[in-house]
């Protein structure tokens, strides 16, 4: 499950413009003035005062419409009839992250022609942030052209301790670019510059995998087991060759975080 940053905890509730639901239980809640900030790859929406936030039970609740759609998502609503079970059915869908193009000075990475590093976007770890986003690069070292096609990375993130081995707390997937062929280009490299692609963000937020908050220490942020990319070289499609590297989990794809 993709895990996302908001400037306020928060449910969500549907709004349609319908009187399906008269004969439905009511509840009571208190209108809540708010605005929600939606924090999604470095780029920041507003859910403001046009919309009706409410609070019931010491929960927060917005629009599921205006929150999917703040996602990138698309929400669909379907009346109750027999396929539903005569309830309601709400279909979100959820557009997938591209990855971007990304480049960095030569040096520094140790595999060819592709390199993974793993890196973060938080550094303040205390206790008054919610979450650490993480995300991976890909350089191509190579002078051809890479078209990145297909792979699937598994991060997990474990406590380290001193004369204990490290323990497992927390694991999660970057999902590999959904393009339609031939993928995702990365140009080839020179002595000036090496191109790359960064990956979607995956939040951790600093719980362990029963749900619970992660005590104070550090951490480490690596691949979970080797990862096989598969990847075309060269300019032409008709003239690609459809190649595959094996990357194993080492120091140069591995990050250190800490939890104050």
């Amino acid at each position: 499950m993709k895990k996302f940053v908001i400037g306020i905890t928060s449910g969500v509730l549907l709004s349609f413009a319908t009187g399906a639901f008269a004969s439905s239980p009511t509840v009571q809640a208190i209108l809540f003035p708010s605005t929600i900030n939606v924090h999604k790859e470095g780029k920041t929406s507003s859910i403001g005062s046009n919309n009706t936030i409410l609070n019931y039970n010491n929960s927060v609740y917005i629009p599921l419409r205006s929150f999917a759609e703040n996602m990138g998502s698309i929400v669909k609503y379907i009346p109750p009839n027999s396929a539903t079970d005569s309830s309601s059915q709400i279909d979100i869908y959820s557009a997938p992250e591209p990855w971007r193009l990304t480049a960095k000075a030569p040096g520094n990475l140790p595999t060819s022609p592709l390199s993974l590093k793993l890196n973060k976007i938080q550094t303040d770890t205390g206790p008054s942030s919610t979450s650490i986003g993480i995300y991976a690069e890909l350089y191509n070292t190579s002078k051809e052209i890479i078209n990145f096609t297909k792979t699937k990375l598994e991060i997990k993130i474990e406590r380290v301790m001193e004369g204990q081995p490290h323990k497992l707390v927390w694991s999660g997937d970057i999902s590999p670019p959904n393009v339609t062929p031939p993928g995702d280009l990365i140009p080839g490299s020179d002595v000036k510059v090496v191109w790359g692609i960064k990956s979607p963000i995956l939040y951790w937020d600093k719980k362990d995998i029963d749900g619970n908050s992660v005590p104070p220490g550090q951490y480490q942020v690596s691949i979970s087991q080797p990862i096989t990319i598969e990847y075309n070289v060269g300019a032409f499609v008709s003239q690609e060759r459809s190649e595959s590297q094996t990357i194993n989990p080492d120091l140069s794809n591995t990050i250190v975080l800490y939890v104050q």
